[in-house]
């Protein structure tokens, strides 16, 4: 590059803050002060005079050559003393008419002592008339004006940005006679990159290339800023000195920033020696009053541009900035107008959604058309909406939660988002860039779009991480020598944001705030409408929680009524069965016992003939007994009174396993513990029931029963492997017997604080959970 690049900068200092041996500083480079460096190229002569006697404060340069003496014999002098008295009388009417010359300008062109035509170029700084002098070695063009025309018609003839850029290269070289002349930008991250180039093929070729942003440090960019070009006709120059180094007035050395015959640093010039380049001048590119790159021009062998050619190439580099600068616009603008058409359709639907989050990217457009991105998510209240490739729900609630602690609210963005946030590498491929949208206070919610990351192989003009050479005094800050390509893959980079996106953002963040205001003000307005339907509501609900109170009062009179009915006739109705099932146990039983030994009796009496009769007359009688025994248990097991519940249980299981063919799985763990008689009672009458309603609907081939006591609770199950049905489905529950039995079941349980739980469906068998209070 021809700018003012004296090195790289060194790489940052140890984790611990420690220092290293031979340590340099590492900002010196944007230290160095290359403005004021006390010296001027050689091929020139300068002269700084008093503005008001013209006497001459300081000189250098080729004084000898251009004036006929050295510098130091020079000061003191009045310039009409040494130069022609027409210049002094022009350099009056310039600063009489121009007011501060800022930049040079030209004052004449005169002849030297050795016949040699001299430019002569005035400005003011440091309180004092600069006046340089140039000897004029090249032909100048007779038309300087009409020459810079016609680079401006053929670059105008381009459409896009980067064609223009190549087109101002071409313009440049074929102009200025250079070997290569290069369109470098700079990058957001202060790096820079060979857009463009127009060369000779005997040169090699930059194009594509990328710098380290330490080779043209911020004081240099600075310096671009303020004087457009910079020519440098010979770089193996040695710098000739001012004298004296500061101004005798006020002891500051003289500011050179608008020179054009300043001497550049020592480094610099041997970084141009690396690179094989002899002649260098640089024109800048200036776009919104910002540094947007160069147009930099190299030559093999010394280049001594005319004042005129130079003059031609300064207001070309103005005019073709200003005319990158509507094209760049441009693209701008047509993206802008893209996403206002995208910004007004989300606007119009955002207020039409009832959901705000699905209304931003259900349809289309939506909020990734309105900024290019992979994907996009909608942090809204804690809930997370999505469209495209983006983080999952758990890593988006991290990463708002750090926007939260470390961003201010509005618009934040970045294309490297694992730089800054250590957790993103994890989601590097879907989210290496974002911009993240706060569209209310802390703890804010959020819009994000993401992109992924973009691993992409940069192409250095020599190692960047290089630039500190070790020798024998220790280490030196050393440019490049070596300026092959030099490769590394740059990783957790996205594509960068323009900043259409950026501002499409913020001008969607106001939109979405006045959505949300809008919509605050009508929650407002309709809440205050409920609050005063609410407070009719109210007094007509008092009305009613009254009648309600009046009538849960008679309803609980009477549901205690009913349930002492309901326990009154249980009661009976067990003490009735104990007494039926006693009296066939007793009586009838006795009677039967009694007709069985006299039949006994008759026995040896009878002729043989009878004593069939009387073997079917014994066999009757005592089946008569047994289904007397059978009925006074089902009544009433005796078993349930005499040796408690488990045992009742044990017996009943074994006559209905005969009966149905059932097959039973018991855990009784009551452990012989007798319960209350109405808890007892309750849970036989239960399975009882249970068991009924298996046999006669579930077409069950195997029945579990648990039984078991705890402290404070006993608890059954009975598990079947039957039918089942949906206890939920009033249709489908059983047949209305089978309902009116679990009724049944419930309503014997209530009597004892107990519950009963169901679980059954279609296909799956039905399990009955039974607690009560001991």
């Amino acid at each position: 590059m021809s700018g003012e690049q004296p090195h790289e900068t060194e790489r940052p200092p140890p984790a611990n803050g420690g220092a290293t041996p031979n340590a340099l500083d590492l900002t010196s480079c944007d230290r160095e002060p290359i403005h004021i460096p006390a010296s001027v190229q050689p091929h020139g002569a300068l002269l700084a005079l008093d503005p008001e006697t013209f006497q001459i404060v300081q000189a250098g340069g080729d004084t000898q050559g251009i004036l006929g003496g050295p510098p130091g014999s020079l000061l003191g002098q009045k310039l009409s003393d040494v130069l022609p008295q027409n210049l002094t009388q022009r350099v009056r009417l310039l600063l009489a008419t121009e007011g501060p010359i800022v930049r040079p300008l030209h004052a004449l062109t005169l002849e030297s002592r050795d016949g040699r035509m001299i430019d002569a170029l005035a400005h003011e700084s440091s309180g004092l008339v600069v006046l340089e002098l140039e000897p004029v070695q090249e032909k100048s063009p007779e038309d300087a004006l009409g020459l810079m025309q016609t680079m401006l018609q053929r670059v105008q003839q381009t459409t896009t940005p980067q064609a223009f850029c190549q087109s101002m290269a071409e313009e440049v070289r074929r102009v200025s006679g250079f070997d290569r002349a290069m369109v470098y930008r700079f990058l957001p991250d202060g790096s820079g990159v060979v857009e463009a180039e127009a060369r000779d093929p005997a040169v090699d070729s930059f194009l594509g290339l990328h710098y380290p942003a330490s080779d043209i440090p911020r004081q240099a960019r600075a310096l671009y800023l303020k004087s457009w070009i910079r020519l440098i006709p010979n770089a193996r120059y040695t710098a000739a000195p001012i004298l004296p180094t500061v101004n005798p007035r006020d002891g500051q050395p003289l500011d050179l920033s608008y020179s054009l015959i300043r001497s550049v640093s020592p480094i610099h010039l041997e970084y141009l020696h690396n690179m094989g380049v002899t002649a260098s001048m640089s024109l800048s590119i200036i776009l919104g009053g910002r540094l947007w790159g160069l147009i930099a021009c190299h030559h093999r062998t010394p280049r001594f541009l005319t004042h005129r050619l130079r003059m031609a190439c300064e207001l070309f580099a103005q005019m073709a900035s200003s005319q990158l600068e509507t094209r760049v616009a441009a693209e701008d603008f047509e993206a802008q107008l893209r996403s206002k058409r995208v910004h007004e359709e989300l606007v119009t639907r955002m207020s039409q959604e009832g959901d705000l989050a699905e209304g931003l990217i259900r349809c289309r457009p939506n909020l990734l058309d309105y900024i290019p991105a992979e994907g996009v998510g909608l942090w809204f209240d804690g809930r997370y909406t999505q469209l495209g490739q983006t983080p999952n729900a758990r890593q988006v609630a991290e990463l708002v939660a750090w926007l939260n602690k470390n961003v201010a609210e509005g618009v934040y963005f970045t294309d490297r988002l694992p730089q800054v946030y250590p957790p993103a590498a994890q989601f590097s491929d879907v989210a290496s860039g974002i911009v993240a949208l706060s569209v209310s206070k802390f703890p804010r919610d959020y819009v994000l779009w993401f992109r992924p990351e973009a691993v992409r192989t940069v192409t250095w003009a020599g190692n960047p991480a290089k630039p500190v050479e070790h020798g024998p005094n220790g280490a030196r800050l050393t440019p490049r020598k070596s300026f092959d390509e030099w490769r590394e893959s740059v990783r957790h980079h996205s594509p960068p944001w323009r900043n259409v996106d950026v501002e499409a953002a913020q001008t969607l963040r106001v939109s979405l705030l006045e959505v949300i205001l809008k919509r605050i003000d009508q929650v407002a307005r309709e809440r205050e409408e409920a609050r005063a339907r609410q407070e009719a509501l109210a007094i007509e609900l008092d009305r009613r929680l009254e009648e309600l109170k009046q009538e849960s009062q008679r309803r609980a009179v009477a549901e205690t009524e009913l349930s002492l009915v309901l326990r009154s006739t249980v009661e009976d109705q067990e003490a009735e069965r104990l007494r039926i099932a006693r009296e066939l146990h007793d009586s009838l039983g006795q009677t039967l016992t009694l007709l069985q030994l006299g039949l006994d009796e008759l026995g040896p009496a009878l002729p043989a003939g009878e004593k069939n009769r009387l073997t079917a007359l014994r066999q009757l009688a005592q089946g008569v007994g047994s289904e007397v025994n059978r009925l006074a248990w089902e009544i009433r097991p005796t078993a349930l009174d005499d040796l408690g519940l488990q045992t009742a249980i044990q017996h009943f299981v074994e006559t209905w396993s005969e009966r149905l063919n059932l097959q039973f799985d018991l855990r009784l763990a009551l452990n012989d513990r007798r319960l209350a008689p109405a808890v007892e009672t309750a849970l036989y009458r239960v399975l009882q029931e249970a068991i009924t309603n298996i046999a006669r609907h579930a077409g069950a081939t195997r029945v579990g029963v648990l039984l078991e006591a705890r402290d404070d609770e006993v608890r059954m199950i009975i598990e079947d492997n039957g039918r089942g049905f949906a206890p939920d489905d009033p249709v489908r529950a059983g047949t209305p017997a089978a309902r009116l039995g679990l009724l049944g079941m419930r309503e014997r349980l209530s009597l004892i604080s107990g519950s009963l739980e169901i679980e059954s469906a279609p296909g799956r068998g039905c399990t009955l959970f039974v607690k009560a209070p001991l």
